[in-house]
C-alpha cells in the first residue's frame, strides 16, 4: 500500500492538516527503457521495527531522510508539544503510516528524536554546532529544553564532554534556557576564560543572571587567592644564629613573591607556578629552621588553593 505523504508548517507554531498526495504507484508491467529507481535513505537508529515497538509514524528531514517512530513513545516523552508545529495531534489514527516533513536536517532531527527517546546520539559523533542548533530548535516544536536536559540524562553528558572545548558556548545555552546544574558543571571549564572576550551577544544569550554569577565566580576566586597568598611563614623560636630580625628578611621576600603573583593573578592559576614562586625563596635561607617553615606554609598554601578552585564554583551557584 503506498504512502501518504503530508508537510507540516511551522508558521506561528500552529499548522494545517495537509491534505493527502498520493504517491505514484509503479505500473504492473515493466517499463521499454530502464529508468532509475528511486533511492529512500533511512535513519540507522529509527528504521521499521527499531527499539521493539511498531513504527506507525515517519517523519522525514529537509534531506529527506527518513525516521520511523512509534507516536505513543513521542507522545508520552513530550505531553502533545508535536501538536502545536504540526497542527494535528499524532495520537489521531489518521495519520499513522503517513509521511511528515520536519524542516531540520538528519543530523539535527536525529539529536531530537533521541532526546525524545531519552537515549544517547553520541554514537553517531554530532558537533557541538549541531547539538547547540538541535537545542534551540526544541522550542519551534513545543519542547523546552530544560525538562531534557537534566543530570545524567544522555543529552546533558553529551553537552558536558563538550565543555572543555566550548565552554563558554555551553555555559550561555544554559543561562538561556534555565538549565541551571549544567551552567554549574561547565563553569569549573571557565576559570581560563578571559572575561574581556566576552561579546553582546554571548552577554545578551546568557542573560545578567549568569552573567553577573560568572564575573562573580571570577573575582571571588581571585580575592580568595590573595587571601590564601598574604600570610607569611609562621616564624619560629629564635636562635643564635637566627633571630625575629632575621626572618624578617623571609617575610619581605614572601610578600613581594605574593604580590607577583596577585598583580596578574588569575582564577585559572597553576599550582605548578604558585609553588615555584615560593619555593625560589628558599635559595636563598641558610636556617634550616626558616626552610622548614617555609616549605611548611607553601603545602598549605597549595592544598587551599586545589580547594577553592574545587568547591567555590559550585557554591557560587
Amino acid at each position: 500500500m503506498p504512502l501518504d505523504s503530508r508537510k507540516a508548517s511551522n508558521d506561528s507554531f500552529a499548522g494545517v492538516t495537509p491534505a493527502p498526495v498520493q504517491l505514484i504507484t509503479p505500473p504492473d508491467e515493466e517499463p521499454s527503457c530502464p529508468t532509475r529507481p528511486e533511492v529512500l535513505s533511512i535513519s540507522s537508529s529509527f528504521f521499521p521495527g527499531s527499539h521493539n515497538a511498531v513504527s506507525d509514524i515517519i517523519l522525514r528531514s529537509s534531506d529527506a531522510v527518513l525516521f520511523y517512530v512509534n507516536s505513543q513513545t513521542i507522545l508520552k516523552t513530550s505531553k502533545n508539544a508535536f501538536d502545536k508545529f504540526l497542527g494535528f495531534s499524532l495520537d489521531d489514527k489518521r495519520f499513522r503510516d503517513t509521511i511528515i516533513d520536519i524542516p531540520e536536517s538528519a543530523v539535527v532531527l536525529n539529536i531530537i528524536v533521541h532526546t525524545l527517546y531519552g537515549l544517547s546520539c553520541a554514537k553517531h559523533n554530532p558537533s557541538y554546532e549541531d547539538i547547540e542548533t538541535a537545542i534551540n530548535r526544541m522550542p519551534a516544536y513545543g519542547l523546552i529544553p530544560k525538562l531534557y536536559i537534566v543530570s545524567s540524562s544522555p543529552l546533558f553528558d553529551l553537552l558536558l564532554s563538550h565543555a572543555p572545548i566550548y565552554p563558554i558556548q555551553i555555559y550561555s545555552l544554559a543561562g538561556h534556557f534555565g538549565i541551571h546544574e549544567l551552567a554549574v558543571k561547565c563553569s569549573s571549564h571557565l576559570l581560563s576564560y578571559n572575561l574581556s572576550n566576552l561579546t553582546d551577544e554571548t552577554c545578551k544569550r546568557m542573560g545578567p543572571k549568569y552573567l553577573k554569577r560568572l564575573m562573580c565566580l571570577h573575582m571571588n576566586i581571585i580575592d580568595s587567592l590573595k587571601t590564601i597568598i598574604l600570610q607569611p611563614p609562621y616564624p619560629h623560636g629564635a636562635t643564635r644564629q637566627c633571630d625575629l630580625d632575621e626572618q624578617k628578611k623571609l617575610s619581605r621576600a614572601w610578600a613581594l613573591a605574593a604580590s607577583y603573583l596577585a598583580w596578574d593573578s588569575r582564577p585559572d592559576l597553576s599550582i605548578h607556578k604558585v609553588q615555584t614562586t615560593f619555593e625560589a625563596l628558599g635559595d636563598h635561607l641558610t636556617c634550616d629552621d626558616c626552610k622548614a617553615s617555609l616549605n611548611s606554609r607553601i603545602k598549605e598554601v597549595v592544598v587551599n588553593w586545589v580547594k577553592v578552585k574545587d568547591i567555590l564554583g559550585p557554591r557560587m551557584y
